[in-house]
């Protein structure tokens, strides 16, 4: 637009819908023109004398403005990416499997129900040194959907890293846990898959832990599961 048609504009007497959104936003305006948006951002402000623009009593605020949609784009994506990160650390990191296990420990504390977790270790290096990577990599995904299969709805399985798996078992007693554990072995071996590499360990919340108790406890009980 010509700079004549600018001077004078207002919410009230404009018919333009940019010049409308402009002079109503912040810093940032968003723009829609057509199926494409439009972002543009505040750069500068002058002031400029009215002899320039042939209003002689008159002084002029003129706001500059720079199109930084890429940049905004840019942002959402990144918006995205953070979202992403956040839900899979909720469900699947060492962090998130912390903060879900300071919430039971925190219920089971409160209401007094069982809580237990089983930690589940793969050797990897015995596993890898007759097995191909690739073979590796299916091994680990088997194991996942296994556990996953095995679980119930209220159960929560996770990894610590590539071949430590969490479960922890809300409403659940050590008896019960070494129960599942020996179900999840069976299949592990009717799945022809080497058990003899695979330990585990059980840990009943008890009055008085806190998380890192709870967790140390199963740590230092892990061990092969015995055959029958």
């Amino acid at each position: 637009m010509e700079r004549q048609q600018l001077i004078g504009q207002t919410t009230d007497n404009t018919q333009e819908s940019c010049i409308k959104q402009i002079l109503n936003g912040s810093a940032r305006v968003e723009l829609f023109s057509g199926t494409l948006d439009k972002w543009i951002e505040l750069h500068d402000v002058m002031m400029l004398d009215g002899h320039n623009l042939d209003h002689p009593d008159k002084q002029f605020t003129v706001h500059y403005y720079n199109d930084v949609t890429t940049l905004v784009q840019t942002e959402k994506h990144l918006l995205q990416l953070e979202t992403t990160i956040s839900h899979k650390m909720t469900h699947d990191s060492v962090t998130g499997m912390f903060q879900t296990l300071s919430s039971e420990v925190s219920r089971s504390r409160r209401y007094n129900n069982p809580l237990s977790i089983v930690l589940m270790t793969v050797d990897y290096q015995s596993c890898s040194a007759a097995m191909e990577q690739e073979n590796i990599e299916q091994l680990r995904l088997m194991i996942s959907q296994l556990l996953k299969d095995q679980i119930r709805w209220a159960d929560i399985v996770g990894h610590l890293n590539e071949f430590d798996f969490v479960l922890l078992l809300p409403e659940t007693v050590y008896e019960s846990a070494e129960v599942l554990i020996r179900k999840i072995n069976d299949r592990l071996c009717n799945m022809t898959i080497d058990t003899q590499h695979i330990s585990y360990g059980i840990s009943q919340w008890q009055k008085g832990d806190d998380v890192n108790m709870f967790l140390n406890r199963a740590a230092n009980n892990i061990a092969p599961q015995a055959p029958d």
